[in-house]
Protein backbone atom coordinates (compact mmCIF):
# COMPACT_ATOMS: atom_id res chain seq x y z
CA UNK A 1 0.00 0.00 0.00
CA UNK A 2 0.95 3.65 -0.47
CA UNK A 3 2.21 6.03 1.98
CA UNK A 4 0.45 9.31 1.90
CA UNK A 5 2.10 12.06 0.96
CA UNK A 6 2.35 15.07 3.44
CA UNK A 7 -0.24 16.99 1.39
CA UNK A 8 -2.82 14.81 1.60
CA UNK A 9 -3.03 15.05 5.34
CA UNK A 10 -6.00 17.59 4.97
CA UNK A 11 -8.68 18.64 7.51
CA UNK A 12 -11.45 16.98 5.85
CA UNK A 13 -13.93 14.80 7.86
CA UNK A 14 -14.17 11.51 5.29
CA UNK A 15 -15.87 8.33 5.47
CA UNK A 16 -17.58 5.46 3.09
CA UNK A 17 -16.49 1.96 2.56
CA UNK A 18 -13.38 2.40 1.15
CA UNK A 19 -12.00 4.12 3.73
CA UNK A 20 -13.03 0.78 5.94
CA UNK A 21 -10.86 -1.20 3.73
CA UNK A 22 -8.01 1.21 4.13
CA UNK A 23 -7.99 0.94 7.73
CA UNK A 24 -8.40 -2.73 7.93
CA UNK A 25 -5.20 -2.58 6.26
CA UNK A 26 -3.07 -0.44 7.82
CA UNK A 27 -4.18 -2.14 11.68
CA UNK A 28 -2.83 -5.30 10.58
CA UNK A 29 0.60 -6.62 8.58
CA UNK A 30 0.29 -8.25 5.44
CA UNK A 31 1.72 -11.35 4.51
CA UNK A 32 4.84 -9.80 3.38
CA UNK A 33 5.04 -7.27 6.41
CA UNK A 34 4.27 -8.80 9.07
CA UNK A 35 5.59 -7.13 12.27
CA UNK A 36 7.85 -8.53 14.70
CA UNK A 37 9.04 -6.43 17.61
CA UNK A 38 9.18 -5.65 21.28
CA UNK A 39 8.00 -2.17 23.35
CA UNK A 40 7.47 -0.84 26.53
CA UNK A 41 3.48 -0.04 26.86
CA UNK A 42 2.43 3.19 28.69
CA UNK A 43 -0.82 3.16 29.78
CA UNK A 44 -2.20 6.55 30.95
CA UNK A 45 -5.40 6.44 32.51
CA UNK A 46 -6.69 9.56 33.86
CA UNK A 47 -3.28 10.42 35.17
CA UNK A 48 -2.90 6.71 36.46
CA UNK A 49 0.32 4.91 34.80
CA UNK A 50 0.20 1.05 34.02
CA UNK A 51 3.35 -0.17 32.39
CA UNK A 52 4.58 -3.09 30.83
CA UNK A 53 5.67 -5.21 27.89
CA UNK A 54 4.20 -5.26 24.35
CA UNK A 55 5.27 -8.52 21.99
CA UNK A 56 4.34 -8.45 18.37
CA UNK A 57 4.99 -11.47 15.95
CA UNK A 58 2.74 -10.58 12.62
CA UNK A 59 -0.49 -11.76 13.81
CA UNK A 60 0.40 -12.99 17.47
CA UNK A 61 0.37 -10.26 20.58
CA UNK A 62 1.15 -10.56 24.17
CA UNK A 63 1.33 -7.95 26.81
CA UNK A 64 2.66 -8.20 30.21
CA UNK A 65 2.47 -5.81 33.24
CA UNK A 66 3.06 -5.88 37.25
CA UNK A 67 0.63 -3.87 39.38
CA UNK A 68 -0.71 -4.80 42.78
CA UNK A 69 -2.40 -7.94 41.79
CA UNK A 70 0.31 -9.55 40.03
CA UNK A 71 1.94 -10.37 37.14
CA UNK A 72 -0.47 -10.93 34.18
CA UNK A 73 0.11 -11.94 30.69
CA UNK A 74 -2.60 -11.54 28.09
CA UNK A 75 -1.82 -13.46 24.75
CA UNK A 76 -3.89 -12.98 21.39
CA UNK A 77 -3.97 -15.66 18.46
CA UNK A 78 -5.89 -14.41 16.03
CA UNK A 79 -5.03 -17.91 14.12
CA UNK A 80 -6.59 -20.08 16.95
CA UNK A 81 -9.01 -17.17 17.86
CA UNK A 82 -8.55 -17.21 21.24
CA UNK A 83 -7.15 -14.77 24.11
CA UNK A 84 -5.39 -16.33 27.25
CA UNK A 85 -4.94 -14.70 30.15
CA UNK A 86 -2.40 -16.03 32.29
CA UNK A 87 -1.34 -15.48 35.92
CA UNK A 88 2.29 -16.79 36.11
CA UNK A 89 2.36 -16.76 40.40
CA UNK A 90 -0.54 -18.95 40.25
CA UNK A 91 0.33 -21.13 37.07
CA UNK A 92 -3.22 -20.63 35.82
CA UNK A 93 -4.91 -19.18 32.76
CA UNK A 94 -8.24 -18.32 31.88
CA UNK A 95 -9.04 -18.82 27.88
CA UNK A 96 -12.32 -16.24 26.30
CA UNK A 97 -12.75 -16.03 22.79
CA UNK A 98 -11.21 -13.09 20.48
CA UNK A 99 -13.85 -11.41 18.91
CA UNK A 100 -13.90 -8.21 16.47
CA UNK A 101 -12.47 -5.90 19.01
CA UNK A 102 -9.24 -6.69 21.05
CA UNK A 103 -8.57 -6.13 24.48
CA UNK A 104 -7.73 -2.01 25.43
CA UNK A 105 -4.12 -2.35 25.51
CA UNK A 106 -3.43 -3.82 22.28
CA UNK A 107 -3.78 -0.73 19.98
CA UNK A 108 -6.60 -1.14 16.79
CA UNK A 109 -7.86 1.29 15.01
CA UNK A 110 -11.58 0.97 15.18
CA UNK A 111 -13.37 -0.94 12.72
CA UNK A 112 -16.61 0.98 13.11
CA UNK A 113 -16.78 4.69 13.42
CA UNK A 114 -18.76 7.64 12.21
CA UNK A 115 -16.17 10.30 11.07
CA UNK A 116 -12.31 10.30 9.93
CA UNK A 117 -10.27 12.87 9.49
CA UNK A 118 -6.70 12.57 8.48
CA UNK A 119 -4.36 14.78 10.25
CA UNK A 120 -0.65 14.85 9.10
CA UNK A 121 2.24 12.59 9.06
CA UNK A 122 4.68 12.79 11.75
CA UNK A 123 7.04 10.81 13.43
CA UNK A 124 6.39 8.76 16.74
CA UNK A 125 9.58 6.60 18.66
CA UNK A 126 11.06 7.12 15.36
CA UNK A 127 8.67 6.18 13.14
CA UNK A 128 7.12 7.78 10.03
CA UNK A 129 3.11 7.57 10.78
CA UNK A 130 -0.27 9.07 9.85
CA UNK A 131 -2.22 10.90 12.57
CA UNK A 132 -5.95 10.34 12.41
CA UNK A 133 -9.19 11.78 14.21
CA UNK A 134 -11.70 9.07 14.57
CA UNK A 135 -15.38 10.09 15.73
CA UNK A 136 -16.27 6.49 17.59
CA UNK A 137 -19.53 5.37 19.43
CA UNK A 138 -19.30 5.52 23.22
CA UNK A 139 -21.80 4.45 25.86
CA UNK A 140 -22.30 8.06 26.99
CA UNK A 141 -22.37 9.33 23.33
CA UNK A 142 -19.79 9.38 20.45
CA UNK A 143 -15.92 10.52 21.45
CA UNK A 144 -13.18 11.58 19.50
CA UNK A 145 -9.97 9.18 19.60
CA UNK A 146 -6.84 10.53 17.96
CA UNK A 147 -4.63 7.54 16.37
CA UNK A 148 -0.84 7.73 14.81
CA UNK A 149 -0.47 5.03 12.41
CA UNK A 150 2.92 3.10 11.58
CA UNK A 151 2.58 1.45 8.11
CA UNK A 152 5.91 -0.23 8.71
CA UNK A 153 4.67 -2.05 11.40
CA UNK A 154 1.20 -2.00 10.38
CA UNK A 155 -0.72 -1.18 13.72
CA UNK A 156 -0.88 2.23 15.55
CA UNK A 157 1.80 3.09 17.91
CA UNK A 158 -0.03 5.45 19.94
CA UNK A 159 -3.78 6.33 20.84
CA UNK A 160 -5.28 9.43 22.48
CA UNK A 161 -8.88 10.06 23.67
CA UNK A 162 -8.86 13.43 25.26
CA UNK A 163 -12.47 13.23 26.36
CA UNK A 164 -11.90 10.25 28.64
CA UNK A 165 -8.49 11.45 29.45
CA UNK A 166 -7.06 7.80 28.65
CA UNK A 167 -4.02 7.10 26.26
CA UNK A 168 -1.45 4.21 25.38
CA UNK A 169 1.76 4.39 23.45
CA UNK A 170 4.50 1.94 22.26
CA UNK A 171 7.90 3.34 23.59
CA UNK A 172 11.47 1.65 22.77
CA UNK A 173 10.55 -0.38 20.16
CA UNK A 174 12.94 -2.91 19.11
CA UNK A 175 12.43 -4.74 15.57
CA UNK A 176 13.63 -8.47 15.61
CA UNK A 177 12.96 -12.20 16.14
CA UNK A 178 10.10 -12.90 18.51
CA UNK A 179 10.51 -16.39 20.10
CA UNK A 180 7.67 -18.74 19.02
CA UNK A 181 6.81 -19.54 23.39
CA UNK A 182 6.55 -16.22 24.47
CA UNK A 183 2.69 -16.82 21.88
CA UNK A 184 1.96 -19.82 23.91
CA UNK A 185 0.74 -21.14 27.50
CA UNK A 186 4.04 -22.33 29.35
CA UNK A 187 3.61 -25.93 30.34
CA UNK A 188 1.93 -27.44 33.38
CA UNK A 189 -0.55 -24.06 33.91
CA UNK A 190 -4.02 -25.16 34.53
CA UNK A 191 -6.82 -23.76 32.92
CA UNK A 192 -9.49 -22.02 35.14
CA UNK A 193 -13.39 -22.59 34.29
CA UNK A 194 -14.89 -20.19 36.80
CA UNK A 195 -12.18 -17.64 37.22
CA UNK A 196 -13.97 -14.97 39.34
CA UNK A 197 -12.08 -13.19 41.87
CA UNK A 198 -9.00 -14.57 40.44
CA UNK A 199 -9.11 -11.49 37.56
Amino acid sequence: MDKPHKEDCRPAWLSGPGLLLVLILLVWPGPGQGAEFVARMVLNDAGKLVLGRIYVKGDKLRHEFVDERGHTVTIVRQDKKVIWVVLPPKKVYVEMPLRQELPGQFLQVPRHYVKKRRVCVETVSGYPVERIQLLVPGSLGPVVKTYWVSWKLGLPLKMECRERKFSVEYKDIREGPVADRLFEVPPGFRKLTRPTGLL
